[in-house]
């Protein structure tokens, strides 16, 4: 049960990497003495107009939607935000939730907690109640902030109905026009109070901002029954950027764009910190329109564009129907955890006239590698290994633990001289490349890792289903995305995916977990002991095109 777990503390920071290592780390600029915090201030101090972030509000009047954020207002409102949250009782060390959208308060509000010596722990938007309560729980999160209502989702009312299970979690703090029973009013104690010139702005020396702090705690959906979480201080996150900006194939260093959402880890290094250590700006939007993100990508210039490969075969369709020019951009990054389709790729080099370049990436290791040709490189100073057919990372850019829920947490570099098990099958190249097959089984899911546990539970709960597995398949357009396959109770009444999609929804499981295609089979695969055997439905799907006959995986070899 969630009110059971154990607290994550104590948690390692960078003096737990062996010093020798650490200082060639910093020798090579990989890691660094000062962090985030402190770009923004040595930037508001030398150019305090720059913007830092232009963000589009699609719930605003038109004319006042696109919203620009300087650096000396940034640097002005992290304070306050600081100070705010120490006046509510966040100490360093505190984890503190994040779940709001793509608006400049939440970069701000990460911002303020590193500022301060706290752990940011990043909720995605659409995750619900079920999963909300079991990120609290994990993290033990003091204080945790999401918005009034989002998407038509009572965000402030559900974290009130599970708070009283969650006995440290201090304070509930709610975005918008009126805030939850018993929540802090975001607006009136932290947008409209300036905390920064109270008496708790005198406790925020410079020195609590270090990079070498932990700094966020990812909870890893999908890891079985109990999620699992993953630590990066401001260095690992750090790491990957400086790698990337110093391979010489990659360009871009003033405006960066992305429509991923603010709390997933690869937003935040590509729209908040990457910008912010280049002195650039970062652009976003709050509601995902292709349409707008191309208009607002033009107009500020946008040098570098990340998106997941369904994202990107959107903008290329929204460009294709109303074509709009990117003159400023140089490179465009996709992928994430599982690759791009060759044929998207393509049309993209084609069409952009820009430098592409697929990214993999893991929770584990942030930014790990870029393609150059047909694999996949490890960025400088990330090392690989496979073991046992599973991906290992260990470098500057790989979290410094990795735990279960309810497990002791240990430093990787204490444990494990520092390698990280990714949970990804992969092959091994020539020298210096890696090729990733697939996950593992527990683990699909293109942006958002899915539950695999959780969701077949889910299915097998259906009254119609009597076996179900859920395994990962590559739709050509969208990349990675999860397949229900399911033995009906009936043959002749099978379930729909339309009628497991809301079963599944009624049992509070997050939109972005769900799956996209359903297979009828009449019987699951399994092996002499009787277990289900994953493999042979990954090579039925992949065999299987539009029109051809459904004949069932359970013969195969």
């Amino acid at each position: 049960m969630t009110g059971s777990s154990p607290p994550p503390g104590p948690l390692p920071d960078g003096a737990s990497v062996p010093r020798e290592v650490a200082d060639g780390w910093r020798a090579v600029g990989l890691w660094r003495a000062e962090g985030f915090v402190h770009d923004v201030l040595r930037t508001a101090a030398a150019h305090p107009d720059r913007p830092a972030f232009v963000g589009h509000r699609a719930g605003r009047p038109e004319g006042r939607r696109t919203v620009t954020v300087s650096y000396a207002r940034l640097a002005r409102y992290m304070d306050r935000f600081a100070a705010g949250l120490r006046s509510l009782g966040v100490a360093e060390g505190d984890p503190v939730a994040v779940q709001l959208p793509n608006w400049w308060e939440t970069a701000a509000l990460v911002l303020a907690c590193w500022r301060i010596g706290a752990v940011v722990v990043p909720v995605l938007p659409g995750v619900r109640g079920p999963d909300l309560e079991r990120i609290l729980g994990v993290t033990r999160a003091r204080v945790c902030v999401v918005p009034d209502r989002w998407e038509e989702y009572a965000n402030a009312e559900v974290l009130a109905e599970v708070a009283h299970r969650l006995p440290w979690l201090r304070r509930r703090v709610a975005v918008g026009d009126t805030a939850a029973p018993g929540a802090v009013d975001f607006g009136t104690y932290f947008l409209r109070t300036a905390h920064e010139r109270g008496p708790f702005a005198l406790e925020l020396p410079l020195s609590l901002a270090s990079p070498d702090r932990p700094a966020l705690l990812l909870t890893v959906m999908g890891m079985g029954e109990d999620h699992g979480t993953v630590l990066h201080t401001g260095n690992t996150l750090y790491a990957g950027l400086a790698a990337q900006r110093a391979d010489a194939t990659t360009a871009g260093t003033g405006v960066f764009a992305s429509p991923l959402p603010l709390t997933s880890l690869a937003a935040l290094l590509h729209s908040v910190c990457w910008p912010l250590a280049a002195g650039g700006t970062g652009v976003f939007q709050d509601v995902w329109d292709p349409r707008v993100f191309l208009e607002l990508a033009g107009s500020t210039g946008a040098e570098q564009v990340y998106a997941t490969p369904a994202q990107w075969a959107e903008l290329l369709a929204a460009r294709r129907r109303e074509p709009r020019d990117l003159p400023e951009l140089r490179l465009a990054l996709t992928g994430g955890r599982v690759g791009t389709p060759e044929a998207l790729l393509a049309e993209l080099r084609e069409e952009l006239g820009a430098r592409v370049r697929n990214v993999w990436g893991a929770p584990e290791s942030g930014l790990g590698a870029l393609s150059h040709g047909s694999a996949e490189r490890p960025l400088p100073g990330l090392e690989v290994t496979v073991a046992e057919g599973r991906l290992r990372v260990r470098g500057p850019s790989v979290a410094l633990a990795a735990w279960r829920h309810g497990a002791v947490v240990e430093a990787a570099w204490a444990t494990r001289d520092g390698w990280l098990d990714t949970g990804d099958a992969a092959v091994p190249g020539p020298p210096g490349e890696v090729t990733v097959v697939r996950r593992a089984d527990e683990r699909t899911g293109g942006l958002f890792v899915v539950p695999v546990d959780e969701l077949e539970e889910g299915l097998r709960a259906h009254p119609r289903v009597r076996e179900a597995a859920v395994v990962e398949y590559t739709d050509a357009t969208y990349g990675e995305m999860p397949c229900a396959v399911v033995v009906p109770a009936l043959q002749a009444e099978p379930p729909g995916l339309v009628e497991l999609r809301d079963h599944l929804t009624r049992r509070g499981l997050t939109e972005a977990f769900l799956p996209t295609r359903l297979e009828l089979v009449g019987s699951l695969p399994r092996d002499d002991s009787g277990h289900l055997r994953k493999e042979p439905l990954r090579a039925w799907l992949t065999r299987l095109r539009p029109g051809s006959p459904r004949t069932g995986p359970e013969a195969a070899p």
